[in-house]
């Protein structure tokens, strides 16, 4: 038992021991544990010695940290965005407030109404002008004109400011503009009609401001504001293309079974709170009724009478349809390739190579009918390397095999846009009455100027200009008014098409075409049934020997008329009565130029070849009259060339018919003094000409008299001889033509053939 003794001494052990344990406690500074605190007596408030729990020290540092702040500084409104521009209502002139009247005011004009705010501004500062100079004139018109009006500018510009103002959207509200954003993001930004419907206003209003947003956005909106905005849209445009392919995919997926509900199978059968069942019947649901609407789908299973008794469907909200759903949609994709691929490893070869050519004809035929309304537009057709080996391949051979055919028809074009230039010179050389017409040009007959005869460079260059400007004419939009347009049967090009034609025509026959790319063009050679293939000729087993073979590389050439092709020399009946005619002389003098030539041929049926009205002999005889081969004292004297060619320079009587940047100085001095030359040469022919006449009449008189002895002629016949001799050839009488005496040897073979037939007849 304890006793009260035992109790006084168990208290008085327990109280020393508490006593050694404050000692402890406060010697250690620790804090005092019956408050909680561990600070050890140090203040939170004090710092470096000063205590700022004080109140006075408190105010006093505030008053000083007040005094050290300084005056408050604004920052500057931003200026990177466009400020919303309120209407102006008045403005100080002179000195004078004037106050715009509310029908001339331009309306509010915020970043989204995507107004022409420039030059709208630019209109209103003028008309405000107008109607303070109006107003101080004392011209202003009536308050009722400027309300009907709308306008003080003269009409050019009123009419403008109206259009402009039409242009804008001053009717669509901040509100409005978030509506068509969130739309344009829910629905994409081409679906008008749903976004129409979304925003409860007419579809057309919606296509034209959708048209302007998406074009002037970029400059019109703030850069941060339009970056989100397009950002926004192209999201939601990305999550309508996942859910059309996902759509896709599970029609195809559920379309591989003929009872869905009952035969959808999966390769990986899913965790194991989902069952094959309710699988099935969510799959079929979201097909029927469309990806994404899990609202329409939930209620759809929760009403399925075979899914009635399972709670882990009943209890399925909106996130966890969409999640198993994804789920197995990614399952099905992969089990898809995986069938695709299984079946095109079994597939067989034949099977697989028809199946590649029937891609590949499909190609060739959407490339074709890509590359022919492209063409019709006057694009180029798209690059054939977007194509398959195969269908790429195939295509190459085609384009190869119908160039030789759009060549033979744009060769036809030509051949008749030439006949029918030519019939037409030919009809003005016929009405200004030509002393030769040569109709032997109007020829298509192989190796004419017109085909492709003989290597013709001249027809493969209308080829080439043909093949330019083809796209350069489809280009041009039809009219839809001339009869072309209007009778389709007619099957000729629209009235603006043929002028372009004309003019792109005109601009090609002087600018120059290079031909590197026709002799590089390869042209595909045609093999009949006589060919020889390998020196072999019908199958025969006989070659030829090297030698004749050489020699028969080695024989010449026929040389080609020279008045047929490509060395046509100008008209082949130049004996005939021709002149060169007045107007192509200047050209002729201005090739000859003053300082001369000495090509003289190649200059003649280079002239000749451009002018087949003329022919080489009357060029040659006009050119040896207004040449001389003395250069004339204007011109500086020409450079020596070795051999025995001369110059033939262009006498200065003819430099008024040259430009006169070709003349020479001085050259009118020189022009007289040569036509004072020129008549005497004239005159010095005639007088010649009228000497050789008498002395020929003479002797032919002498003839008469020596015959008048011999036989019997009258006084009347001599007179009548001696009349023509002097008068024959002025009236256009002809001479009597002297027979030629019979040769010596004709007279021998004609005796050797009459002893032949005696002695036959003998």
């Amino acid at each position: 038992t304890i006793t009260d003794d035992d109790i006084d001494v168990i208290l008085e052990r327990g109280a020393a021991k508490t006593r050694e344990l404050t000692d402890k406690i406060q010697k250690a500074e620790k804090g005092d544990l019956l408050d909680f605190r561990l600070d050890a007596g140090i203040s939170a408030q004090t710092f470096e010695g000063v205590d700022y729990s004080d109140k006075e020290l408190r105010t006093q540092l505030r008053l000083l940290a007040a005094d050290s702040m300084g005056k408050r500084e604004r920052k500057a409104p931003p200026i990177d965005y466009n400020p919303i521009i309120a209407p102006k209502k008045s403005m100080i002139v002179n000195n004078q407030k004037i106050k715009l009247p509310k029908s001339l005011r331009l309306p509010r004009m915020e970043d989204h109404h995507f107004y022409n705010r420039e030059r709208l501004l630019e209109l209103g500062k003028l008309e405000f002008e107008t109607y303070a100079t109006l107003k101080q004139l004392g011209q202003l018109p009536s308050r009722e004109f400027i309300d009907k009006s709308s306008t003080l500018l003269t009409p050019e510009f009123a009419q403008e400011k109206l259009d402009l103002l039409e242009e804008g959207f001053g009717n669509w509200t901040r509100s409005m503009y978030y509506a068509f954003v969130k739309a344009a993001a829910k629905y994409g930004r081409d679906d008008i009609a749903s976004i129409s419907a979304e925003m409860d206003v007419p579809e057309n209003a919606v296509s034209a401001y959708s048209n302007a947003f998406w074009k002037y956005g970029s400059t019109e909106l703030k850069k941060d504001e339009w970056e989100r905005v397009q950002a926004n849209v192209e999201k939601g445009e990305q999550k309508i293309l996942k859910k059309r392919k996902l759509s896709a995919l599970l029609e195809k997926f559920v379309n591989t079974f003929e009872n869905p509900r009952q035969q959808m199978t999966f390769a990986n059968k899913g965790t194991t709170h989902f069952c094959l069942e309710q699988d099935r019947a969510l799959l079929t649901s979201v097909n029927n009724i469309g990806y994404g609407n899990w609202d329409a789908v939930r209620e759809e299973l929760r009403s399925d009478e075979t899914l009635r008794f399972q709670h882990s469907v009943q209890g399925m909200n909106c996130d966890m349809i969409g999640k198993r759903c994804d789920y197995r949609m990614r399952q099905m994709e992969k089990e898809l390739e995986s069938r695709v691929k299984r079946l095109t490893r079994e597939k067989p070869a034949g099977v697989t190579a028809a199946e590649t050519a029937i891609k590949a004809i499909k190609e060739m035929e959407a490339w074709e009918h890509e590359a022919m309304q492209m063409q019709l537009r006057g694009e180029h057709p798209p690059p054939i390397k977007e194509l398959s080996e195969e269908a790429q391949e195939i295509m190459e051979e085609r384009l190869r095999e119908r160039q030789p055919f759009i060549d033979r028809i744009r060769e036809i074009e030509i051949q008749v846009r030439d006949c029918k230039v030519l019939a037409e010179e030919t009809r003005k050389a016929i009405m200004r009455g030509d002393q030769y017409v040569n109709y032997s040009n109007i020829t298509l007959k192989a190796g004419g100027p017109h085909t492709m005869g003989n290597n013709n460079t001249a027809i493969e260059k209308d080829i080439a200009i043909e093949a330019k400007i083809n796209p350069l004419i489809l280009r041009v939009p039809e009219c839809g008014e001339c009869k072309h347009c209007l009778d389709k049967s007619l099957r000729k090009l629209c009235v603006k098409r043929l002028e372009k034609r004309t003019q792109q025509l005109k601009i090609a026959s002087t600018t120059p075409v290079s031909l590197s790319k026709l002799t590089s063009r390869s042209t595909p050679t045609k093999i009949g049934k006589k060919a020889s293939v390998g020196g072999l000729k019908n199958g025969s087993s006989t070659v030829k020997s090297p030698k004749s073979v050489v020699k028969k590389a080695q024989a010449p050439k026929k040389p080609p008329r020279p008045s047929i092709g490509e060395n046509n020399r100008g008209n082949p009946l130049g004996n005939k009565k021709m002149a060169v005619p007045d107007e192509l002389i200047p050209e002729l003098c201005r090739r000859i130029s003053p300082l001369g030539t000495c090509e003289r041929m190649k200059l003649i049926n280079q002239f000749v070849k451009d002018h087949p009205v003329t022919s080489i002999r009357q060029v040659t005889i006009k050119f040896s009259q207004v040449t001389t081969k003395v250069p004339p004292a204007c011109i500086p004297p020409p450079e020596k060339k070795s051999g025995r060619s001369f110059n033939f320079f262009l006498r200065p009587k003819f430099y008024r018919m040259i430009p006169e940047e070709d003349r020479p100085n001085n050259w009118a001095r020189y022009t007289n003094e040569d036509e004072v030359l020129w008549d005497e040469e004239v005159k010095s022919k005639s007088k010649d000409g009228n000497v050789k006449r008498v002395s020929k009449s003479k002797d032919l008189i002498d003839d008469c008299a020596s015959k008048a002895s011999e036989t019997s002629m009258d006084v009347s016949q001599m007179s009548a001889v001696a009349s023509f001799a002097t008068n024959g050839e002025e009236s256009g009488i002809e001479e009597p033509v002297k027979k030629k005496k019979k040769s010596k040897t004709k007279e021998k073979t004609k005796e050797k053939t009459k002893k032949k037939k005696s002695k036959r007849a003998q």
